[in-house]
Parts: structure tokens; sequence; C-alpha cells
């Protein structure tokens, strides 16, 4: 009877055990082994490689003033470069020193950087560099120093005729708050007065708005952006798994205590509302007896 009973028992803990670990697995296999992600620096990627700010992001209006074809063949072009790559490398860490040291021969510079390490302890990471507009395309060539390029990618985007457009209307609105600043002398009522200033006040806010944009076009026009994704070939290793097998069988425990614990959350209420049925049904049979 008492070898039974232990058998039963054994049995009934297998049978607790092996539900929790399917109810745990049911909830929580998918993120229990979920990576982490380490930064090296505090500086966020942008969210896809490529792409370029929209160049409709500033308001247009009708003016007097267009760009011609004649103005925009009298300044140098206005392109903003994007390249990518993907470069596989045997170190992680001395192709970021070759990076930067590249980097800085063409005047260029890293604005950021991430890392990460795989499930094989193989580093990879994403690495974004500026380079002169005029070296973008010897620099995406001399990539192959770092590392195997496995895949590379440049796009261009010609902004000249948008850069001359709103240098044209910049002028064409200084030419108006001139003109406004003249009638403000010459205003003989304060009602005057304030409509003129309601309008330079427009004016001027139109200007900076345009001039901040001819700064950004400056700027990514000045430096192209090249996104680096350096991958470590996964290393091939021969052991025993026993470490593996170690870590799976806690993974596998820890999973198996949170379903019962889940387990225990769905039936317990089921058992009290089951008990507390049970005594009013036998409280209303002992009244209909007596």
């Amino acid at each position: 009877m008492k070898k039974s009973f232990i058998v039963f028992g054994v049995v009934g803990i297998l049978v607790i055990l092996l539900t929790g670990f399917f109810v745990g697995h049911l909830f929580l296999g998918s993120s229990i082994y979920s990576k982490k992600t380490i930064y090296e620096d505090d500086i966020p990627l942008p969210t896809r490689y490529g792409g370029i700010a929209n160049s409709g992001a500033y308001t247009k209006e009708a003016t007097q003033v267009y760009a011609t074809s004649r103005d925009i063949n009298s300044i140098d072009r206005k392109v903003v470069k994007n390249g990518s790559a993907n470069i596989e490398v045997e170190n992680f860490d001395s192709s970021v020193s070759k990076i930067k040291e590249l980097a800085n021969s063409f005047g260029g510079y890293i604005t950021g950087s991430s890392m990460w390490t795989s499930g094989s302890n193989t580093k990879n990471g994403n690495i974004t560099v500026k380079i002169p507009e005029n070296k973008f395309e010897i620099f995406g060539d001399s990539l192959v120093q770092i590392g195997k390029v496995k895949s590379k990618e440049t796009s261009a985007n010609d902004v000249t005729e948008e850069y001359i457009d709103i240098q044209a209307r910049i002028k064409n609105l200084k030419n108006q708050e001139y003109r406004y600043i003249e009638l403000l002398s010459m205003a003989k009522s304060v009602e005057d007065v304030l409509a003129i200033e309601v309008q330079l006040g427009r004016i001027r806010s139109e200007i900076e708005s345009y001039e901040r944009r001819i700064k950004y076009l400056d700027n990514t026009t000045s430096y192209g952006t090249f996104y680096l994704t350096l991958n470590e070939p996964e290393k091939v290793v021969h052991e025993w798994g026993i470490k593996k097998a170690f870590n799976q069988a806690i993974d596998a425990l820890i999973i198996s205590i949170a379903g019962i614990i889940i387990l225990g959350g769905f039936l317990i209420p089921i058992a009290i509302l089951a008990g507390i049925l049970y005594f009013v049904v036998k409280y209303v049979r002992k009244r209909i007896k007596k």
C-alpha cells in the first residue's frame, strides 16, 4: 500500500510538472529566450537604412521669383548621398577601429554605433559614418579594406532645384521686408503701425523657416551618410553540450513552475466557486428535508 502511494505521488508530481510545462510554454515560451541587445554608444541609429529627408518639408507659396535653369547651372550641384553596406569581418572591435581611421583619412567621422552578441558569442553591430560629399564614392570603394563586402547600395538625390528655389523665395521675402520697413517709417496711425508689424512678423517667420531649410540642405549635401553593418562569422564550436543541456533543463523547470502558477491562478477561483456551490446545494437540501 505504501509503495502504491509513493508511485501515485511521483506520477502525480510528473503530471503536474508536465502540465505546468505545457501551460508555461504556451504563455511564456516565445519570450523566455529573447536576446538582449548591448549598445556601445548612446546614439540612436536610423530605423532603416537609406532614404533622405522629405524634400517637401517646407511650405511652398506662390511668389514672383522662380529658379531658372541658368540659376541652377550657375552653382555647384546640391546632392544628398546615402549608402549602406553589409560587411563580414574577422574581428568586430579591430574593424571598428579601422573604420574610424578610414573615415578620418577621408575627412569624415562616426556619428553613431551599436553592438550586440549572438548566441555563439560572435559580435555584430551597426556603424553610421559621415563622409564629405566629394569623397563619398571613394570611401565606399575602400570598404574592402575592412572585410568581405557582402552587399553595398548607394543613392543620390539632387536637391539643387529646391535649393535655388528657396534662395529665390528668401530674396523675394527680404525685398518685401524692406518695403514694409519703409512703409512703417511713413505710418501715420497706430492701426497702420500694427498692421505693418503683423506683416513684418509673418515675413520674418517665413524667412527664418526657409533659412533653416537652406542650412539643413547645406549640412546634408556637404556630407554623405554611410550605414555599415558588421558581422563576425558564426563560430563552429565542438562540445559535449552538457552546459547547453543543463541550461535548457533549468529553463524547462522555470517554465514548468511558471505554468503551475498560471494554472493555479486559473483553477483556484474555479475550486473556490465549486466549493461555495457545493455548500449552498448541501444547505438547500437540508432545508428541503426539514
